[in-house]
């Protein structure tokens, strides 16, 4: 077990706060540094410039996923990533898990839906959705941003297109939250186990619904697609189906409530987009630099020594790039610390890199600009209703969002 003393404060409120001061003392002095992870003796290697990030994310063959491609059979550090419970393989068996072969099998099954082109169908039910969200509250003259729109817009979405039950959306984020939310209280992995065991027979339930009455969704495409002989066993379905949903809202919830701080932190430039809401899609893109939803990747593991910045990685090493740094670089962006969504070509970070490139991407854009444009165009004199350092994030690693997001506007 490591003795190694953490270096850098990684986990705190503070530091979930605003990461970036210590995100620069990383890339200054230790850009890829061997450091203490969250679990119990856990050595991690984080990756904090832009270069080395995107390195690591375009070498899928040297940094990989599946520890099983990093290990011996019999290394017995093998077993510290094994999965303890059956439920475990229906719902870890999915895309971001995979390296290889494996994965562009399992990412085919699904991008057809997610191109730009299909993505674009969505806009006029998107456009309805953050209508609707609105509707309910701009009489009100405030309310939490995250609970009442930046949450139910992408869940609505991505629910809709699997064919989820409206009654069930509340249900969907308890399970999401479990998936995402490290918890090493004693107890943890029963609870986790329970709440993934249900997970799983309601998804068993609707399987079967949908192979007995098929329907015009998602669902209903992936069981078909099982039934023709694509080889998408019923763990990868599971697992499939959970990514869909944890993937398709959690980082959209972020984009959207970063994009609305971000943009009441700076008035000149949230006029100028009321103004012109042509400059939507640039200024979501520097909001997915300046401020993203991703703050790290999930682990890689080495596969074989290999020296990055100057540090010599082992075999099996554990490895976070941290696009969140990699974003604020100021070797590649201009006066990185600085929100200007006029900022173009943008060459952020924060869809990912190579062939794990974000499959959901054009759909995160689209309800990011919609939900942009309706707030700036629904709520005049859109303003925060709290002192912003006292608003609270995110405990999540992986993530870089707001539990909640108080705003006030003016009501005729």
């Amino acid at each position: 077990m490591s003795e190694v003393q953490p270096k850098y404060d990684l986990y705190s409120h503070d530091f979930k706060r605003n990461p970036h001061p210590t995100y620069a003392a990383m890339r200054a002095d230790d850009p890829v540094v061997h450091h203490p992870g969250l679990g119990e003796g856990m050595l991690i290697w984080f990756v904090t410039r832009y270069d080395d990030v995107q390195a690591v994310l375009a070498d899928s063959s040297t940094f990989v996923l599946d520890p099983r491609l990093a290990f011996d059979p019999a290394d017995p550090r093998l077993a510290m990533f094994a999965n303890s419970h059956p439920v475990m393989d229906l719902v870890n068996n999915n895309l971001l898990n995979k390296d290889g072969e494996d994965h562009r099998r399992l990412r085919a099954l699904v991008q057809k839906a997610f191109t730009p082109r299909m993505v674009d169908r969505l806009r006029p039910r998107v456009q309805a959705i953050a209508d609707e969200l609105l509707d309910r509250v701009a009489g009100d003259g405030q309310m939490d941003l995250i609970e009442s729109y930046a949450f139910p817009l992408p869940i609505i979405v991505i629910l809709e297109m699997l064919g989820i039950p409206p009654e069930d959306r509340n249900q969907f984020r308890v399970w999401s939250d479990a998936f995402v939310t490290p918890d090493f209280a004693p107890g943890a992995e029963e609870r986790f186990i329970r709440s993934m065991t249900d997970f799983t027979d309601y998804l068993r339930a609707l399987f079967a619904q949908r192979r007995a009455e098929p329907r015009a969704d998602l669902v209903t495409a992936l069981l078909q697609a099982e039934e023709a002989g694509d080889r998408l066993s019923e763990q990868e379905l599971f697992s499939m189906v959970v990514l869909l949903i944890v993937a398709g809202h959690e980082t959209t919830v972020g984009l959207i409530g970063n994009a609305a701080l971000t943009l009441m932190q700076h008035p000149e430039q949230m006029q100028a987009l009321r103004d012109d809401p042509a400059l939507t899609p640039l200024a979501v893109e520097e909001i997915l630099r300046y401020e993203g939803p991703v703050e790290r990747t999930i682990t890689r593991f080495a596969t074989r020594e290999t020296v990055l910045a100057g540090r010599t990685l082992q075999q099996g090493d554990l490895v976070i790039a941290v696009v969140g740094s990699a974003n604020r670089d100021g070797d590649q962006f201009a006066d990185a610390g600085t929100f200007d969504m006029a900022r173009n070509p943008q060459r952020h970070l924060g869809f990912g890199h190579g062939v794990h490139y974000c499959l959901g991407a054009p759909l995160a854009r689209l309800e990011g600009e919609i939900a942009v444009n309706t707030l700036l165009r629904r709520l005049p004199g859109l303003r925060l209703a709290a002192d912003p350092v006292a608003l609270t994030w995110r405990t999540q690693p992986l993530f870089h969002g707001l539990v909640a997001l108080p705003v006030k506007w003016d009501v005729a």
